[in-house]
């Protein structure tokens, strides 16, 4: 099974570095181009996307739906659609939300989510979504997108890579990933994170037992932008401003009348 780590398109509180925890913060018109590129990048890689998980905060629920939308359905199959679920939403920022970050006094004065409170959501959604999909079919070459957050996916890739034993972790051999990185990574608006999760055809009995004792993850990927080589910002303020799914489109805007 192949597996993407997916953060949301760009958000007007991205732009005013501002805390957007549980906030439904607006997708800015730069982030809606991520994410009509990010569809159009799956389309055209032939990665059928087979299953598509997203935290439910708008700005991941609608990510999700980019991808979506440019996926072929199957003959006699409905269009795939994203499953949401609360577990992957961003980390609640508590008197914080909507503030400009300032580290002060105890996370517990300021109502923020507990670094516990997160894995165990991580946690949650790996035991009710994900590993079933796994086990149900351990040979399985599916393509599975998981669209969130930030610093929850951070959390995720940390309960992930707790699955299989270390020795069973390994990067890609073209690639030179930093150690550092490996192990924390982060994640651009709309960057993809690849790893390839396959049961190993004899598990080593003297490594410990994890969930997915026998198996391996391969990290093919960290935060790769290359679909977003061709997409610039909107000029004029227009790129960083809410998108809203009802103006018309941006260049009609600039167009001047002819005269007849």
């Amino acid at each position: 099974m192949r597996l993407f780590l997916i953060r949301h398109g760009e958000t007007v509180d991205n732009v005013a570095k501002v805390c957007a925890g549980n906030t439904d913060s607006a997708l800015t018109n730069h982030g809606m181009l991520q994410i009509e590129s990010l569809g159009r990048h799956f389309a055209s890689s032939q990665s059928r996307v087979n299953t598509i998980f997203a935290s439910d905060l708008s700005r991941a629920r609608i990510t999700a739906e980019g991808i979506c939308r440019f996926q072929t359905p199957l003959p006699n199959q409905p269009r795939i659609s994203p499953i949401l679920t609360d577990s992957l939403r961003e980390r609640h920022y508590g008197k914080m939300e909507g503030k400009k970050w300032i580290p002060s006094g105890s996370i517990e004065e300021s109502g923020i989510e507990s670094d516990r409170s997160m894995i165990q959501r991580a946690n949650n959604f790996l035991n009710e979504h994900l590993l079933p999909l796994i086990l149900d079919d351990p040979h399985s070459v599916d393509n599975v997108v998981i669209i969130a957050h930030g610093i929850l996916l951070r959390r995720l890739w940390t309960c992930l890579m707790e699955l299989v034993n270390p020795a069973d972790v390994h990067t890609a051999p073209e690639k030179q990933f930093d150690l550092a990185v490996v192990a924390k990574p982060a994640w651009s608006n709309t960057g993809v994170t690849t790893v390839l999760l396959r049961q190993n055809r004899v598990a080593d009995s003297r490594q410990p037992h994890t969930l997915l004792h026998g198996w391996s993850i391969t990290i093919l990927d960290i935060d790769n932008k290359d679909h977003l080589a061709n997409v610039s910002r909107t000029r004029g303020g227009i790129g960083s401003a809410a998108h809203d799914a009802k103006q018309r489109k941006v260049d009609r805007f600039f167009k001047r009348k002819i005269s007849p």
